[in-house]
């Protein structure tokens, strides 16, 4: 699949990547897609089964808050819990309501933020934690 620009991907190449079956396209690629206003796109596809790509997308929500709370940007963390309450709205998703939850734990206690559980590869996603708690480390 080719990207015009892989760092800068549109939506629709987004999409196009999310049902497909191949590898993603650079290296990292979560940290160039978790633009706010591609996240309510992402959490569709983490609800889809037919995406091929479903943990994936979890992961890059995970690294989409860890990032936004660890920075401390208090106007950008307001955005994210905005998000958070709109999504909450609308998703039936069990992965989606637990990413949700632990978000609002995170920005109620940054001080929980571990790389290993909200930055690449997150531990939330790939060891498929069913607890809803923050890990204290």
């Amino acid at each position: 699949m080719m990207f015009k620009d892989p760092w800068n991907p549109t939506q629709k190449e987004i999409k196009k990547w999310a049902y497909s079956d191949e590898m993603e396209p650079v290296q990292d690629w979560e940290l160039f897609i978790y633009k706010y206003e591609n996240i309510p796109m992402i959490c569709t596809f983490v609800e889809d089964e037919q995406c091929e790509h479903t943990s994936y997308f979890l992961n890059t929500l995970y690294v989409f808050t860890g990032d936004t709370v660890r920075v401390g940007d208090s106007e950008k963390i307001q955005k994210l819990s905005q998000l958070l309450d709109m999504i909450e709205n609308t998703t039936t998703s069990k992965e989606l309501k637990l990413w949700i939850e632990r978000s609002q734990l995170l920005i109620e206690y940054p001080e929980y933020y571990h790389y290993s559980y909200w930055g690449l590869c997150s531990r939330f996603v790939y060891e498929n934690l069913e607890s809803g708690a923050i890990p204290k480390i």
